[in-house]
């Protein structure tokens, strides 16, 4: 087979059935796919950084070149929609890799910490779409970068300590805010058009579902890029990557068998494939809530 350009590390301790799409939507995008903390006792959501920080100190330099792409993706929750191959032109477009940057999704909140978002919007103040917040379950640059940036975030001094109890993704936006208090801006770039990674968190549907090409696709509505990752994250989130699932007829397309996948928990609102409804919106705060208090508070 031919060797990839993109090298996926996904930090979990446990496959779901979402895991098990997400390996099989690698496979068949050309993408390299490896799960990284398989069996370990979960300590707390900042572990996934200390996995992914072991897992490059081993790899990078043997089995994944520095210079080559790496991509770190949330196990549970997220879906690739595209070929490897234009991944890395959208990063080479981007000048990511040619400039050793880091390129992260974006949300349209500032979360876990909503205050946080006018300092935020001071350290990118060239974007101009709704999604100016980092969301640290989407990650690339070269594994060269990437494995710099998430020895920072774990080892480093900058924007305090760390642990595995913490927030990963609280760490990362206080990490580059005490950059730039030291009058350095780390070289971090936010995926704000949706070129790469759609973050899911939203109050409604952004985006339409393509059938006619090779692959089925995301078009996001704003901005008109094809993203090559769907991320559902948070409740909202999980609730459109259901739809996800089902519109883009993506187990059909994966050639997998529903069936095959329940004997794996699953981690959504709903098994991958079934359609959500309200009855499934259980230990969930008010739909429009969030960004109702995102806007109080920020």
């Amino acid at each position: 087979p031919r060797r990839s350009p993109v090298h996926i590390l996904s930090a979990c301790n446990e496959y779901r059935q979402e895991t098990l799409i997400l390996e099989r939507s690698a496979e068949v995008h050309g993408y390299s796919f490896q799960a990284v903390g398989l069996g370990q006792p979960f300590t707390g959501v900042g572990m996934k950084l200390f996995l992914y920080d072991t897992a490059l100190k081993e790899l990078v330099g043997r089995q994944i070149p520095p210079n080559e792409a790496v991509l770190l993706l949330d196990a549970w929750d997220t879906i690739l929609l595209g070929p490897a191959e234009e991944f890395v032109e959208k990063l080479h477009s981007m000048k990511i890799l040619s400039e050793g940057a880091i390129l992260c999704g974006a949300d349209r909140i500032c979360a876990p910490e909503y205050k946080m978002a006018p300092k935020m919007e001071r350290y990118f103040p060239e974007i101009s779409t709704p999604w100016r917040y980092p969301n640290s379950g989407c990650i690339t640059g070269t594994a060269a970068a990437v494995t710099a940036f998430i020895h920072g975030l774990v080892h480093g001094t900058e924007g305090g300590s760390y642990g595995q109890q913490d927030d990963d993704q609280l760490r990362l936006q206080e990490f580059l805010l005490n950059w730039q208090e030291r009058g350095v801006r780390y070289p971090f770039q936010l995926d704000h058009e949706c070129c790469l990674f759609q973050n899911m968190g939203e109050p409604e549907c952004g985006w339409d579902f393509e059938l006619e090409g090779p692959t089925p696709r995301l078009r996001n509505r704003f901005t008109q890029h094809q993203p090559l990752v769907a991320h559902g994250c948070g409740g909202h989130g999980r609730w459109f990557l259901s739809d996800v699932y089902r519109e883009l007829r993506l187990l059909e397309f994966l050639d997998l068998d529903p069936d095959s996948l329940s004997t794996v928990q699953y981690a959504g609102l709903v098994p991958p494939g079934a359609q959500v409804t309200e009855e499934h919106w259980v230990n969930q705060p008010p739909w429009d809530f969030p960004f109702q208090a995102f806007e109080v508070i920020r």
